[in-house]
């Protein structure tokens, strides 16, 4: 026999001897109020109310993630003659990542400067021309179309000059990306290159993420999503830390649920200030929804209804009492229900006893 076909056994069984000792108490009940003695309850039939702290919990599972992660790529070409990090190295803000030769890139600094100096030479030589031609023009010894041309020249030189000091800006730039630092503190999480190699531009380097805050990436029911709202608690377990919780909140919500899975997907950011998660731990969370605290709350099958409203029934000096209740919140999972009008301590009937009536008298089994 599979174990699955005796789980279903195990659970017919019990199905069948908790009907039967409903059938039994009922029918022991009935008797016994015809005769006019006191009803036997069993302790099962019964509960004392007390104040306890109640919520819904939505369970959360997912692999942790780091919040902050950063992949970093050349912006020269060249050959990288320094590389300091390894993975796992952890890493602070300015750190030294990657150091490439730097003899081509100051080299094409110092040609476009130079080029723009000459540039620059023959644009200020145009512009004496100009100038001398615009007087000569004025006294009539130069033509107009003279002046133009003289114009034209210093216009096209002014535009290569700035053409060419772009250039210029532009391996400077180069230049200073030579060196690839630290843009915040870090753990290396990949490296793609070796010291040596000569990359192209924009090859990936390596890749740095930040440990001191994770988040976990869930999908929720759409039923459960109005439960949810944003900086909501959540207690989290972790795989390779056995009976120790961590402390979670709700970060971002989705705005649209998934297509194949009709789930939603709900963030939960996770402060690691120990540095003790990495990214990629499975964990299991219960967020916890409509925390309700020091409240009482009774079985849904101890609340009784009839014309005056809602009660329930109290065992008080050995005689079954009526008292009504307001209804609260309710916490489906756990089958409770919030009720005011009973005071901890108070016994209630809470077993499915529909035949019981006010004023009867019970003893209970074993009190």
């Amino acid at each position: 026999m599979t174990i699955s076909a005796q789980c279903n056994l195990q659970k017919l069984a019990f199905a069948t001897t908790l009907a039967v000792t409903i059938v039994l108490s009922q029918g022991r009940a009935i008797g016994q109020v015809k005769h006019g003695s006191p009803i036997e309850l069993a302790k099962a039939d019964v509960s004392t109310a007390v104040r306890q702290d109640m919520a819904n919990e939505v369970r959360i599972v997912g692999s942790l993630t780091p919040i902050r992660r950063s992949t970093l790529t050349s912006r020269v070409s060249s050959t990288i003659i320094e590389l300091p990090v390894q993975i796992g190295d952890v890493v602070n803000t300015g750190d030294l990542l990657v150091r490439f030769e730097r003899g081509a890139l100051e080299s094409a600094v110092t040609g476009r400067k130079a080029e723009a100096d000459a540039l620059s030479a023959q644009t200020e030589l145009a512009e004496a021309v100009l100038e001398r031609n615009t007087r000569l023009g004025e006294r009539g010894a130069a033509s107009e179309a003279t002046r133009l041309a003289a114009l034209a020249d210093v216009l096209d030189l002014r535009a290569q000059l700035r053409s060419k000091q772009a250039e210029v800006s532009d391996a400077e730039r180069s230049l200073s990306h030579a060196e690839v630092r630290a843009e915040f503190g870090g753990v290396i999480a990949a490296r793609s290159v070796e010291e040596g190699q000569t990359v192209p531009l924009n090859t990936q380097l390596m890749t740095i993420v930040e440990l001191n805050r994770l988040e976990v990436d869930a999908g929720v029911p759409t039923s459960r999503i109005p439960l949810i709202r944003l900086k909501q608690s959540v207690e989290l377990t972790v795989e390779g830390f056995p009976g120790r919780t961590f402390s979670g909140e709700v970060a971002r919500i989705s705005p649209t649920a998934d297509a194949g899975s009709r789930a939603v997907r709900v963030f939960i950011a996770v402060d690691n200030e120990e540095g003790l998660l990495r990214g990629g731990m499975f964990t299991i969370g219960d967020l916890r929804v409509d925390d309700q605290k020091d409240v009482i709350a009774l079985p849904a099958a101890s609340i009784r209804h009839d014309a005056d409203g809602f009660f329930v029934l109290k065992v008080e000096a050995g005689v079954l009492q009526r008292r009504p209740v307001g209804l609260g919140r309710s916490w489906s999972d756990r089958d409770l229900v919030q009720v005011s009008g009973v005071s901890e301590g108070d016994v209630i009937v809470t077993a499915p006893l529909p035949d019981l009536v006010v004023n009867t008298p019970v003893i209970i089994e074993g009190i």
